[in-house]
């Protein structure tokens, strides 16, 4: 009765784990796609996902503004 109980919590844990990874894995793609990395994220999942590749709004500057780098 344990070993039943032990392998449906992993099969549970894995699922969840899964299911990350997808969302993550959606959300990133999608932000390539709209190349939104230097605005806000459009959606609530593309949020997290910066959160959990720890990419923000930090230091990244648009392609289309007039400055030069020197």
């Amino acid at each position: 009765m344990v070993a039943v109980a032990i392998g449906m919590a992993l099969v549970f844990a894995l699922g969840v784990l899964l299911g990350f990874l997808v969302t993550i894995s959606i959300a990133s793609k999608t932000e390539d796609r709209l190349g939104t990395l230097t605005r806000q994220p459009p959606s609530a999942a593309a949020r997290g996902a910066r959160r959990c590749h720890g990419v923000g709004l930090r230091d990244i500057t648009p392609r289309d503004t007039e400055d030069v780098r020197r």
